[in-house]
C-alpha cells in the first residue's frame, strides 16, 4: 500500500473513531439541527475525497509537467525526513494562517469559509464541514500534491497527520484541556506555555463562538498558535463558550452555504428556519 493511500484510510479511521465516540455519547445531538450537520459533513468528505483532491492533483500534475516536464519527479526524495518534515509543516501552518485569516477580513472569502462557522455546536463533524470551494484554497491540498511529486510524501504525510490530529482533538465538544487543568492545577504554569504554542480547544471553541469568550475573528492558527501570538489576533479565554455559530445560521439557506459563488440566496426570513435537501430544518 502506497503512503498516499495509508494516509488517506489513517485519517478516515481517526475521523470515524472521533464522530462514532460524540455519537455515541450523545454529544452530536445537542446540536438544533442534527440532520443539516450530518449532511454537511458527508458532503464536505464526499467533495474532498472525489471532487477538490481529483481537481487539484490533476492541476498540481499539469503546472509540475508545464513547469519542469517531468523531470522533477522524485527530485527531491534525497532530502532528510527531519529537514522536510519541519519546513512542510511549518510552511503549512503559516499559509493556513493567513489564508484563513484573510477569510475573516475579505468578504468574498468569507462567504465560502462561512459555511464551517455556521454550525451551532461545534463537534468533530466540524473538521469537514465546509463549502466545496474551500478546500481548493488550502494549502495543504496544494503542497500535498507537490510533495508526493518531488518525493517528500512521508514528510508531508506526517505534516498532515499532525495538522488533522489537532483539528479533531480542538473541534470536538469535550473540553478535555479544561477537564485537565481542573483536576491537575498544579500544572498551571505549563498550561501558560502550551496555550502559547499550540492550538487547544479553548482557544479554537473561542474562534467558533459568539458572545462572552469568543474571539472569531482571531485564534486563526490550526496548530501553532504561536503564529497568532506573534501577530496579534491571539485571545485565551480559558472558558467555556455558550453560543457557537453565528447569530445568522438559522437563516442560510443550505444551497448557498455549500455552494458559493455559483448559488447565491438572500437569508431567509427571522421566522423562517432554513431548508435542507431533505426538508424542513424543522424536522431536525
Amino acid at each position: 500500500m502506497d503512503i498516499q493511500t495509508l494516509l488517506g484510510i489513517t485519517i478516515l479511521a481517526i475521523f470515524l473513531l472521533a464522530f462514532a465516540i460524540e455519537f455515541g455519547s450523545g454529544r452530536l445531538r445537542v446540536s438544533p439541527r442534527p440532520g443539516r450537520d450530518f449532511l454537511f459533513t458527508l458532503t464536505g468528505l464526499f467533495s474532498q475525497g472525489m471532487i477538490s483532491g481529483a481537481l487539484i492533483g490533476s492541476a498540481a500534475g499539469y503546472l509540475a509537467a508545464a513547469l519542469w516536464g517531468g523531470e522533477a519527479a522524485g527530485s527531491l526524495s534525497h532530502i532528510s525526513f527531519w529537514i522536510a518534515f519541519p519546513v512542510i509543516f511549518l510552511g503549512e501552518e503559516m499559509l493556513h494562517y493567513w489564508i484563513h485569516r484573510y477569510a475573516h477580513e475579505w468578504r468574498w472569502l468569507w462567504k465560502i469559509h462561512r459555511t464551517h462557522h455556521s454550525a451551532q455546536q461545534l463537534n468533530v463533524g466540524v473538521v469537514y464541514r465546509y463549502n466545496i470551494f474551500w478546500v481548493m484554497l488550502l494549502p495543504q491540498s496544494w503542497v500535498g500534491a507537490f510533495a508526493f511529486y518531488l518525493g517528500l510524501g512521508e514528510a508531508y504525510a506526517a505534516a498532515v497527520m499532525v495538522t488533522f490530529l489537532t483539528n479533531v482533538l480542538t473541534h470536538t465538544n469535550y473540553r478535555w484541556d479544561l477537564w485537565l487543568r481542573q483536576r491537575m492545577p498544579w500544572s498551571e504554569p505549563l498550561w501558560w506555555l502550551i496555550e502559547r504554542v499550540i492550538t487547544l480547544p479553548d482557544t479554537h471553541h473561542a474562534h467558533h463562538a459568539y458572545g462572552k469568550g469568543a474571539h472569531p475573528n482571531g485564534n486563526y492558527a490550526v496548530t501553532l498558535f504561536i503564529y497568532d501570538v506573534v501577530f496579534g489576533t491571539a485571545k485565551i479565554p480559558n472558558r467555556k463558550q455558550e453560543n457557537f455559530g453565528l447569530p445568522i445560521s438559522p437563516r442560510l439557506h443550505w444551497a448557498e452555504e455549500l455552494l458559493w459563488p455559483l448559488v447565491r440566496k438572500p437569508l431567509l426570513p427571522r421566522t423562517v428556519k432554513a431548508e435542507t435537501p431533505s426538508g424542513p430544518a424543522a424536522a431536525n
